[in-house]
């Protein structure tokens, strides 16, 4: 009788669960308008708790007296500080005043994985969490025709999106969990600006810049020649713009070999600009991270004129600035090469290596840099012939390696 009492007890018990994350999901599912991406989702629902919905906004409730259009959390789990997982989702339509002082105030723009049109700015972020990290997304769209919610006129609508990420910090959150932040916010944009009539045009969710990796560069990276820049001579893969963003471009192409190919060739590098407020944001974000151009000394030359470089899992990189006047506003352009170091021969541990660069190899590398540079600005399919950038200025190097 007591085993029967006890199998009995765990049906209950496991068919509870069950019903419960049900419950969740059915949540999930018609939670924040159902804007929320559900099936990317499902993998932070819990069967152990319900969850946590609180929302409320003009939109969803027209009798209501708010700032917000839409806001909306949905969190799961109680942590010691914090839910264990939380989504976010708020539209705000914002009047004159706000503008001005997000205008004014400091800048932390990246870039936005998404093509965006005239008249709509955004950018991705990460955050720690007490238990994991989260993903961020933000995008302020201009509405010609006006928004409706609040009592002082307002044209420009700004949204914001946070989801959690499976990444143990936000160093480690995937280019995917950003996309995905930036498509919900997208999808929360056009869902406001198509029921308000507010004059902006749809923004499209199925596109991407950067595609996935190939055999041949697209069109926009055409230029990318590794045989013509004398780069390693093996297989090379490449992504890079599939369309034209009149803000940011972006190309790259690694070789798919490995080992060390023997005299240091280049072995990948990336070609990355902006222009106007993506420019700004780009360039305090490399700052921030002391990866500007001005913020590093180059590394010490030895007697003979070489230099040393610490190799370990973080591949070692040159990068080269340079600033245009482009269609934009001002442009910001970075060529990054990363040479082929055999972090096998030197001395340390098995972590990191001390690699001795010849003095003419370290030459060699900043005149790779410079070539893949001037045939990039040079190229009139590329990002900054079709930007019709000019009057460039080379800003420097900066060497991306442990000292």
């Amino acid at each position: 009788m007591l085993a029967l009492a006890v199998a009995g007890t765990v049906v209950w018990f496991s068919a509870d669960r069950a019903q419960q994350r049900a419950d969740n999901l059915r949540q999930l599912d018609r939670a924040c308008a159902g804007l929320l991406p559900g099936e990317r989702l499902r993998g932070f629902v819990p069967a152990d708790g319900a969850g946590v919905l609180e929302e409320y906004g003009t939109m969803l409730d027209p009798g209501q007296e708010s700032r917000a259009l839409l806001n909306c959390t949905l969190s799961w789990g109680s942590g010691r500080w914090e839910p264990t997982h939380r989504v976010r989702i708020r539209a705000e339509a914002q009047i004159a005043a706000q503008v001005e002082a997000a205008e004014a105030g400091d800048r932390h723009i990246s870039d936005f994985p998404l093509p965006l049109p005239p008249g709509v700015t955004g950018g991705t972020g990460a955050d720690d969490r007490v238990e994991g990290s989260e993903v961020s997304a933000s995008l302020r769209v201009e509405c010609p025709g006006g928004l409706r919610g609040r009592k002082a006129p307002s044209r420009t609508l700004q949204v914001s999106v946070e989801l959690p990420s499976k990444a143990d910090s936000d160093h480690d959150v995937p280019a995917a969990d950003h996309l995905l932040a930036a498509r919900t916010a997208v999808a929360t944009a056009n869902w406001v600006t198509e029921r308000q009539k507010c004059g902006a045009k749809p923004i499209r969710t199925d596109a991407s810049p950067r595609p996935a990796a190939g055999p041949a560069p697209t069109k926009l990276c055409a230029w990318l020649d590794p045989g013509g820049l004398e780069f390693a001579q093996d297989t090379w893969e490449f992504s890079g713009d599939g369309a034209y963003n009149r803000r940011a471009g972006f190309c790259s192409g690694r070789t798919t070999g490995y080992g060390a190919p023997p005299g240091l060739p280049v072995v990948e590098v990336t070609a990355e600009s902006w222009s106007g407020e993506f420019a700004r944001g780009a360039y305090e974000r490399h700052s921030d991270a002391g990866t500007a151009p001005g913020q590093r000394a180059p590394s010490p030359a030895r007697r003979d004129g070489s230099v040393v470089i610490r190799a370990s899992a973080f591949s070692p990189k040159l990068a080269l600035w340079a600033k245009s006047e482009c269609d934009g506003g001002t442009g910001y352009h970075r060529i990054a090469v990363t040479p082929a170091l055999d972090s096998g021969n030197g001395d340390g541990d098995e972590e990191e290596k001390e690699v001795v660069v010849e003095g003419s190899d370290r030459k060699r590398l900043s005149a790779d840099a410079r070539a893949t540079l001037d045939r990039y600005l040079a190229a009139a399919d590329g990002w900054p012939g079709r930007t019709n950038c000019r009057a460039t200025t080379i800003l420097g190097e900066v060497e991306e390696w442990p000292r």
